[in-house]
C-alpha cells in the first residue's frame, strides 16, 4: 500500500513540476515575442557577387525603408582555381511599403548597390600599381567592384517564433559587365552578366 502512496506522490510531483515548467517556458517564450527588435541584423546570402556563401551585419534606418550592411564572403579554390575573400558594404532601399499576405509582409521591389573589395596577389584596386602591366592594359579594376541590383523580401512579421526572419531575393549585375553589355550587345547576353542571389536575415 505504502509503495502504492509513494508512487501516486512521485507521479503528482513530475507532473507539477512539468506544467511548472511548460508554463516558464510559455512565459518565456511570450516575452521574447512581446520583446520590441532593434534595428539591427545579422545576415547570410548565397551568391551575388560577395562569393559562394557570405555572412554579415547590418543596420535599418529611415522607418525600416534602408538597410545598410557590411559582409564578408568566400569563394571555393574548385570554383574559382584559388581561394577567394571579399568584404562588401551593400545599401538596399525599399520604395515601396510591404504588402500584407496573411502571415506574411511582402516588400515586392527593393533596389541597391554594393561596392566589394577581393584580396589576394592577381586582384588590384588600379593597375598603376602593377608593374607587370601597361597603364590601360584593364580598362577596370580587379579588385574593387561595384554591384547593382533590384530584388524583393519576405518578413515572417506574423508567423509565431519566427518574426526576427526575412527571407530576400535579387537579381543584379557588376558595373563593368553592365557597361561591356551596353557597348557590346551582340557578344554578351543578360543571362551572361546578371546572377540571382538569395539570402536570410535575423533581426536582432
Amino acid at each position: 500500500m505504502k509503495g502504492y502512496l509513494y508512487m501516486l506522490l512521485l507521479g503528482c510531483f513530475l507532473l507539477s513540476k512539468t506544467a511548472f515548467s511548460q508554463e516558464v517556458a510559455d512565459s518565456l517564450a511570450q516575452e521574447e515575442e512581446e520583446k520590441p527588435l532593434t534595428p539591427y541584423y545579422l545576415k547570410a546570402q548565397f551568391a551575388g557577387s560577395i562569393g559562394l556563401v557570405s555572412v554579415g551585419v547590418g543596420k535599418q534606418s529611415f522607418n525600416r525603408r534602408l538597410e545598410t550592411d557590411f559582409s564578408f564572403g568566400y569563394l571555393p579554390q574548385k570554383l574559382a582555381g584559388d581561394r577567394l575573400y571579399t568584404v562588401a558594404v551593400k545599401s538596399t532601399f525599399f520604395p515601396v511599403k510591404p504588402v500584407p499576405v496573411k502571415t506574411l509582409d511582402w516588400q515586392p521591389l527593393s533596389l541597391g548597390m554594393q561596392i566589394s573589395y577581393t584580396f589576394g596577389d592577381d586582384f588590384f584596386a588600379s593597375e598603376r600599381f602593377l608593374a607587370r602591366y601597361p597603364n590601360r592594359y584593364y580598362r577596370f579594376s580587379t579588385a574593387i567592384h561595384y554591384y547593382l541590383f533590384a530584388g524583393g523580401q519576405v518578413n515572417l512579421v506574423r508567423v509565431e517564433k519566427l518574426r526576427r526572419f526575412s527571407g530576400y531575393y535579387e537579381v543584379g549585375t557588376m558595373g563593368e559587365y553592365l557597361i561591356s553589355y551596353i557597348q557590346n550587345p551582340g557578344y554578351l547576353s543578360p543571362a551572361k552578366i546578371f546572377n540571382l542571389a538569395l539570402g536570410v536575415k535575423m533581426r536582432l
